[in-house]
Formats: C-alpha cells, structure tokens, sequence
C-alpha cells in the first residue's frame, strides 16, 4: 500500500487528493508540489461523524458535496481512498467517493495516520526537478561574469544521494551556496535553498547530500547558516569581470556636453564626479572635455570646437575641472559636437597603452557625416563620428560608456560597455565596465573556472 501511494506522489501531475476514512470521522488531504517541486501535504477538509446526519444516505449526501467541491470528477488528479474501519458511515461515504470519482484507488492502511504516513512518503520522494548549485563562471568569448548552473541532482534523484563539486571561494567573507531548481536546461524555476558558508579563500571540494525534496545538506561546511539577505541584490551584485588589477595604467576621458540650463549642467557632472572620486585612489589619469552645439543658419556655420578643461591630470584637478564648467545656451536642438569630440582625441590621445575610456554625457546625438532622412545637418567639418570610434577603438583600445537622455541608435555605439540613463545610473559597475578597476576580486558566490 505505502509503495503505491509512494509512486503517485512522485508522478502525480497538479494534486493527489487522499481521503481518510476511520472510526471517528473523514478528512480529505491534498499533495501538492511548490515553485520548485518539492511535494507538501495540506488538509483540505474534516469532519467527525457525530456532526454528520446519523443514517448512512444523510452522511453519503454530506461527503459527496465534500467530495464534488476537492475532487475533479474528470480523473486528472488521482484520488487514493483509505478505509481504516467499517461501519454504515464509512460505507456510505466510500460509496459516495466512489461514486463521484469511479477512477479513485481503495486502499486499507497500515495502521499509520494518513496525515503521517502522506509526510513521510514526501518527504522520500524523488526529485521532480534537476538540482543545480548556482556559481559564477567567466564567458569564453570575453570573460564577463556570468550566472551557471553546476549539476548536483538530476531529476529522479532518491533522498540520501549525495554529489560533489569543486568551487573556488574568492573572499574572505565565505560564499553563498545557494542551490536552484530547474524544469529544463534552460529554465531555473526558483530557489530551493540559499545559505552562507564561512569558509576561507581558495579552491573546495564541496559535498551534497539531498536529505529530502527541497532540503540540500553540505555537511562538510561547519557553522552553515541561512543567508537573509535578497537574492535580487545577490544577482546585482555580480561584477563584470575577474581578475587581478592590471599594470597598464588608465585614462578616464569625460565628454560632457554643457548646453542646457545650470541644473541640466549639474545633473550632468553629478556623475562623472562620482565616477572621478571612486576611483581617486588609484592611477587613474583624468581628463575633462566639455562640447555644445554647432551654429547653423548662416553662409558658414560658427565653428566653436571643444574646449579641454583639463588633459591627463589628477582626481582633484578632475573635479576642479568639472567646476569650472558653464551651461551654454543651444544652438541646434537635435544634434550636438560629439563627432567634434572623438576628432580633437585621435589628435591628444597617446600611444602608451594606456587603458583609456571615453564617457559621454549628454543630450544630443552626435551630427552624422551626411545628411539622412531624419535630415539633420552634417558635421560642418564632416567628421564620420562612427569611423572615429573604430579608429579610437583600434588604435588605443579605447572602451566607450555614455550617459544620456534617451537612447537612440547612437547613444548605443557610444556606450558600447555601458549605458545609461542620466537619472540611473551605477557607477561601480560603469567603472568595472570600462575597465578602470578590477571589479570583483571576490565573489559572494562560488567561482568555477
């Protein structure tokens, strides 16, 4: 009998309803399975057989508008009866059953309360789902960060099994083992279970056992406690990359264009300022370049070119820099001097290999070196902005992040590694992007390589 009711709750599809039926009265449970499979056990409904009417065709008639309002008479769900004692009462309600649903299975009990028997039989049943540790791994193609799943449990899996898999921890904090459902390769369903391991930095071989459908043990992980905290903020959390700092040294380039009222400028410059004194520390070179807009409606255009506020100076000199800018009044409302820009750095910019990056802060798209259909006018000086930034990106490695109003097409190319708006943005993962810090040098999660 228990084996029967053991292969239904590891095959049933929605619910497996079970009705107990005894000396005292009846009472209708429910197995269900959660967001990530693991099968639980609810009563549904109960009642004594003293609060039922006293012949059996009264009691036949309660249990049958029980039975019609928990049970589909279709047989989608399978319906196990457990008879446990005779009398008028239990058969009229056996019958009543049976009657609603002729697909439900009679079985007699063993002497064990349905209730008890139902958790037990759970909680040995075969995993429903794959089980995966959740760990961070670089992508082949540019060793950017990225959430995998390393197998522990294929679906079928009986409790008491056990796994191993080998995982570096890289801070001294611990790592979170956190271990994840999954309904197909692709397609993780949810969390079973997230808790932090306090072990030290370097490589672990850690040990899995799977003590029961959604219960995972790393009993080789002393003082293993849940972690509390928000996964969402776990998966935030996650850098770019990881590696160790670089020897090249680097060259924060910030473009920022100035036309606008004062509190466009500043919002502007709240920014790069921030970006300026997280990375102040370290040898970090900066430069400040502000642009506007070209003056059209003339026989010649007005040819005012950028102004470098300040060429590969210090942090403090930086933000100096970014104080000494003025808003401008625009002259042309939708294009701004961007291609301006990349022109006056294919003539400052070195070749010393310097890790450079270019940040652009603004409103206006660059002009194109044609005019097309949205028939904004070219460059005055025909400057392909497009061609400057695969010359930039080809002669000095050159990483492109931008800040802007509202994305376009050109705001995309010239925040190829980050883009943001200018009323969100996160400025530890925009200096990780660009390549300016290491970014990780230890993880939360565990690193496979």
């Amino acid at each position: 009998m228990s084996a029967s009711i053991h292969d239904l709750i590891a095959s049933f599809a929605e619910k497996l309803t079970v009705v107990e039926i005894d000396i005292a009265g009846i009472r209708f449970f429910e197995v269900r399975a959660d967001e990530v499979g693991t099968p639980y056990v609810v009563r549904r409904a109960a009642a004594k057989w003293s609060t039922l009417t006293a012949t059996g065709d009264e009691v036949a008639d309660a249990v049958g508008d029980v039975a019609r309002e928990l049970i589909s008479p279709e047989g989608r769900d399978a319906v196990v009866v457990l008879p446990a004692a005779d009398g008028p009462e239990q058969e009229a309600s056996l019958r009543a059953i049976t009657a609603w649903c002729p697909a439900a299975q009679v079985m007699r009990p063993l002497g064990v309360k349905a209730a008890d028997l139902l958790r037990d039989l759970a909680a040995q049943a075969p995993l429903r789902q794959s089980y995966d540790l959740v760990v961070v791994r670089e992508r082949a193609a540019d060793g950017r960060l990225e959430l995998a799943g390393q197998p522990l449990f294929a679906a079928g899996t009986l409790p008491g099994q056990d796994a191993h898999v080998a995982v570096t921890c890289t801070g001294p904090g611990g790592m979170l083992l956190a271990v994840s459902a999954w309904s197909g390769p692709l397609e993780p369903s949810g969390l079973v279970s997230v808790d932090h391991a306090p072990l030290p930095p370097g490589r672990h071989t850690l040990r899995a056992v799977l003590e029961a459908p959604g219960r995972v043990g790393f009993p080789g992980v002393a003082d293993l406690r849940p972690h509390t905290g928000s996964w969402a903020e776990v998966v935030a959390g996650l850098p770019a990359r990881l590696r160790p700092p670089s020897s090249r040294p680097a060259h924060l380039i910030c473009a920022i264009e100035t036309t606008g009222a004062q509190d466009e400028l500043e919002a502007r410059c709240h920014w790069p300022a921030y970006l300026i004194d997280l990375l102040a520390d370290s040898p970090t070179q900066f430069s400040v370049i502000s642009y506007g807009t070209h003056v059209f409606g003339e026989r010649h255009p007005t040819h005012v070119p950028p102004r470098v506020a300040l060429w590969a100076g210090s942090a403090a000199q930086a933000r100096l820099a970014l104080d000494s800018l003025r808003p401008t009044p625009p002259t042309y409302p939708n294009a701004a001097q961007v291609e301006d820009v990349l022109a006056e750095l294919r003539g400052l910019l070195p070749q010393d290999r310097a890790r450079t990056a270019l940040l652009t802060i603004g409103a206006r798209p660059p002009h194109p070196r044609r005019v097309g259909r949205d028939r904004v006018p070219p460059c005055p000086h025909r400057h392909d902005w497009q061609a400057l930034l695969q010359e930039l990106e080809r002669r000095h490695g050159t990483r492109f992040a931008a800040i802007c109003d509202a994305a376009s097409p050109a705001w995309e190319r010239l925040g190829s590694a980050a883009l943001y708006q200018v009323d969100a943005v996160d400025v530890e993962e925009l200096a990780a992007r660009l390549d300016l810090t290491s970014a990780g040098g230890s993880l939360t999660l565990p690193f496979v390589s």
